[in-house]
């Protein structure tokens, strides 16, 4: 019998040492472990009062005659609002370490858990397996991260994406992840950024109605998988905008000073490339425009960290193709050169 299958076993009543017995619903306590939310708590009071109680509690003996919970706070709640005396339970002879992989597999298998649930217990799983280690206890054999996936049922893979999002992701992201509004998979994209990065980020979708903007957000983080950074591209660049840096200088020409006022009028631009030879989307943290028409971007002055853009055109437009059959229709974009976009976010001082 596996470890994992042992305790399985004994949550569900199979090992010897527990029995079933009805408890005084005032002798039980909920464990102190219990990060999970109680949720929908008078739903589960409404079933219980049409079919009774499907499945007893999971309780150990604890100290002055109480008894903890290890599967069932939802159902104890429920029955306390429905004036319960009498609980039928499970009697559990287990330690404290054990206690806590039996409440958290439990949760696991009852309910459906919010992502940064799933991070918690992740998280207290691997203190827990560290702590057996240290106990000198003996476990199976492999990497700690696939005896939590056993517990999670989660694969490998899928733990080690929630262990980097819950140790990167900022808490506003997180909290639109538990909300649906990104996915797990673009948390994970979004978490390789840096703070500063993601608050930028936050700043795009915060406003956005997750379903109705699906598309653009999907966008707005392709964008980060596929930067335009590589060497390769940088320099397909620049054979397609052979120039030079040239000191900033006030200039008459017509699209040099209608870029330089949109930069001034709105606000979060980003460059967009979208052409036969490169797809991607740069954040501009800095830029300048010199009077030779050159738009240069990056995130810093040197070498590695800007591209240089010619400015042959200002058109504004509605509609950008991303992909193949893919396109995006921004509020405020415009064309500077052939398949190269400035996409602004809003106006300053707008308040949408």
């Amino acid at each position: 019998m596996s470890y994992i299958k042992g305790i399985a076993d004994r949550i569900n009543g199979v090992d010897k040492q527990s029995f079933t017995q009805e408890l005084d619903i005032h002798s039980l306590v909920p464990s102190q472990n219990n990060f999970y939310g109680i949720r929908e708590v008078e739903e589960l009071a409404e079933s219980i009062k049409e079919n009774g109680l499907m499945h007893n509690l999971v309780v150990r003996k604890k100290d002055n005659d109480t008894y903890e919970i290890i599967s069932g706070e939802r159902r104890y709640h429920a029955l306390k609002s429905l004036n319960y005396e009498k609980v039928p339970c499970q009697v559990k002879e287990i330690s404290d370490l054990d206690a806590e992989i039996m409440l958290i597999q439990a949760n696991v298998e009852q309910r459906e858990l919010l992502p940064t649930e799933k991070m918690e217990g992740i998280k207290r799983l691997k203190a827990i397996y560290e702590q057996k280690k240290t106990n000198g206890e003996q476990l199976p054999k492999g990497k700690i991260r696939d005896l939590i996936g056993q517990d999670m049922k989660l694969s490998g893979v899928q733990v080690g994406r929630y262990q980097k999002v819950d140790k990167d992701l900022i808490e506003p992201l997180k909290e639109k992840l538990d909300k649906e509004e990104i996915t797990l998979t673009q948390a994970h994209t979004i978490s390789s950024l840096n703070q500063d990065e993601q608050k930028i980020i936050h700043e795009e979708i915060k406003d956005l109605d997750p379903k109705e903007s699906k598309e653009e957000v999907e966008i707005l983080i392709n964008g980060i998988k596929q930067p335009v950074e590589s060497k390769l591209d940088k320099q397909l660049l620049d054979e397609m905008h052979p120039q030079i840096i040239t000191e900033v200088k006030e200039d008459s020409n017509d699209n040099i000073i209608k870029l330089k006022e949109a930069f001034k009028e709105f606000v979060n631009p980003r460059l967009i490339i979208s052409n036969g030879y490169i797809k991607g989307m740069i954040y501009i943290k800095k830029y300048s425009i010199s009077s030779d028409s050159i738009l240069t971007v990056g995130d810093s002055w040197d070498k590695e960290g800007y591209l240089n853009i010619e400015i042959n055109c200002f058109e504004k437009t509605n509609e950008i193709e991303l992909e193949l059959g893919k396109t995006i229709n921004p509020k405020i974009s415009y064309k500077i050169s052939d398949g190269v976009y400035v996409w602004f976010k809003k106006s300053i001082g707008s308040i949408i």
